[in-house]
């Protein structure tokens, strides 16, 4: 096991050393090094384009599923399906312990970014630089619009470690030969809190509220910062954060069809993952992971359409088709590592667009013939079960299509297990749940059902009063407009009802199988073993 990755610094600013003294007097210009990237503005996007990919990781492969899922199986909404040795323990966290490989991959994974933005928020306030601006007043504006960015990272890699652990080590300086350190102690959640309001705060103030497409902004700070203080219990400051969005010019609910695919059968809201970007007309869309194919550098192998869709070429009727021909039509392959719970599908009215056809998978067509212009179905999908062993492997469970792909140039790679596509990574939507639960939580249940049934009527879903605005109405809610997008365990640990919810709504789980100290994770083994200096201690419950 590595030192813990607190300690360790992303590998594109990482260099070795080298007993030869003629390698002290060379100046390595055709390498990069802190040293000579960071002397002007472009070398500081480079370094910050470095951490955008690392944040991708979050839905390329890791373990079997993608990193996000480590959020979002073994809740109320979302059980492991087609299992494997890393992920099984989520639908048995008796089996969950500090070894398990996602868990410490996840873990390092964040730190990594935490240090690489420490890096750039370091270097940047206290090095010479080159800011390109033209001007001292474009200077600063530059200076601060790469702080910003690095901050924002910083809070949300924090972000994923409050909800995941709770107490963690709280890292802002950069960790170099001098700095190095193995005594760390866990902070407080309030500390860990604090910090991420400072960096969010700036983050909002010093970026646009619409940045260049894939880049974080001014509407993402202020989304984040709406969910942190709803976590602090500062409710009037969340509601301003999410409104400043809302009735910003700059962002709006998708009412209307749009894009691509409009003038085919489907909705609005299929069409806002059909159609991603700004640039396709999309006005919801808040974060954008930017991708591009397999031979362009700097592409990413995204890998959520895997963990989301069944692996329904498996079935008994559907595996006698030709594959690449039944992955074409419908939706690419998967592998159906995490599937939709019964009971969130249930949470849907038969009217609700989201629940419609366009949104969730429901049949399964064939071409009758070679031309491809006539379909027919050939299989159901369907979720009738009569015991928990039943859900292994369940070629024909139903899924959301927010993740269908098919490669747009090679046919034969219908059955490729990733994809290339842009994908949302935060939209307005988030930005209204949010809004409402804080004006819930103030008594303003009537400002909360607008902005509620804003997102229902949008979706065909019928329209509720205030009377109707509980918590548990929300949770539902967030359920059927972010399902598979949402970090789900994050919300359930900040509203104190994962325990609540897994036992009652997630089919695989029962009071044997969760426990109310699951809703945080194990502290890796190896990071308490290598911190010799202080004892880190493991959260309760859990042992090797």
């Amino acid at each position: 096991m590595k030192k813990i990755l607190i300690l360790i610094t992303v590998a594109l600013f990482f260099t070795t050393a080298c007993d030869e003294d003629s390698f002290l007097l060379e100046e390595p210009k055709d390498d990069i090094f802190a040293e000579n990237l960071f002397t002007d503005y472009d070398g500081f996007v480079n370094g910050l384009n470095a951490i955008y990919s690392l944040v991708r990781q979050d839905r390329e492969s890791q373990n079997n599923v993608t990193r996000a899922a480590l959020w979002q199986m073994g809740t109320d909404n979302a059980f492991v399906n087609g299992g494997a040795g890393t992920i099984d323990p989520f639908n048995d966290y008796s089996d969950l312990n500090s070894e398990n490989n996602l868990v410490t991959s996840n873990f390092n994974w964040l730190y990594k970014i935490i240090n690489s933005s420490n890096l750039i928020i370091n270097r940047a306030e206290t090095t010479s630089v080159d800011w390109m601006g033209g001007n001292d007043a474009n200077d600063v504006i530059n200076q601060n619009k790469i702080i910003a960015q690095a901050r924002l990272f910083r809070a949300w890699a924090y972000r994923h470690l409050r909800y995941g652990w709770g107490a963690v080590p709280l890292s802002t300086q950069e960790i170099d030969g001098t700095t190095y350190r193995n005594d760390w102690e866990r902070n407080s959640v309030a500390e860990i809190n604090a910090q991420m309001e400072i960096d969010l705060t700036f983050a909002r103030d010093n970026l646009e509220m619409k940045e260049t497409t894939g880049m974080v902004n001014s509407a993402v700070a202020s989304t984040m910062l709406a969910e942190l203080y709803l976590d602090m219990g500062e409710d009037e400051k969340a509601e301003t954060e999410a409104l400043r969005v809302i009735n910003s010019d700059e962002y709006e609910l998708m009412t209307e069809r749009f894009g691509v695919n409009s003038s085919q059968p489907g909705n609005v809201f299929s069409d806002l993952f059909d159609n991603p970007m700004p640039e396709d007309g999309n006005k919801e869309v808040l974060w954008v992971l930017n991708n591009a194919y397999q031979d362009v550098v700097g592409n990413a192998y995204l890998y959520v359409k895997n963990v989301w869709i069944p692996h329904y070429g498996k079935d008994s009727v559907l595996k006698k088709l030709n594959l690449d021909t039944l992955y074409t039509y419908n939706g690419g392959k998967g592998a159906g590592r995490v599937s939709i719970s019964d009971s969130a599908f249930n949470w849907y009215e038969e009217t609700d667009d989201r629940f419609s056809e366009y949104a969730v998978k429901k049949d399964y067509i064939y071409p009758t013939d070679e031309t491809a212009t006539d379909f027919e179905v050939v299989r159901y999908t369907t979720m009738e079960y009569s015991k928990d062993s039943d859900l292994e492997d369940n070629f024909l469970w139903p899924w959301v299509r927010k993740w269908e792909y098919n490669d747009p140039y090679v046919f034969d790679n219908a059955s490729r297990a990733g994809q290339y596509d842009d994908q949302m990574f935060m939209r307005l939507a988030e930005t209204y749940l949010l809004a409402a639960e804080a004006l819930m939580n103030q008594g303003k249940n009537d400002l909360a059902a607008f902005y509620l049934n804003e997102l229902r009527r949008r979706s065909n879903a019928s329209e509720i009063e205030a009377s109707d605005v509980t918590l548990e109405f929300i949770l539902k809610e967030r359920s059927r407009e972010l399902v598979s997008e949402e970090y789900r365990k994050h919300t359930l640990v900040r509203t104190g009802t994962f325990y609540e919810w897994a036992v009652k709504y997630n089919p695989r789980l029962d009071e044997s199988k969760v426990n109310e100290y699951n809703e945080l994770l194990p502290i890796p083994q190896g990071i308490i073993d290598s911190n010799t200096g202080a004892v880190m201690e493991q959260n309760p419950g859990y042992s090797l």
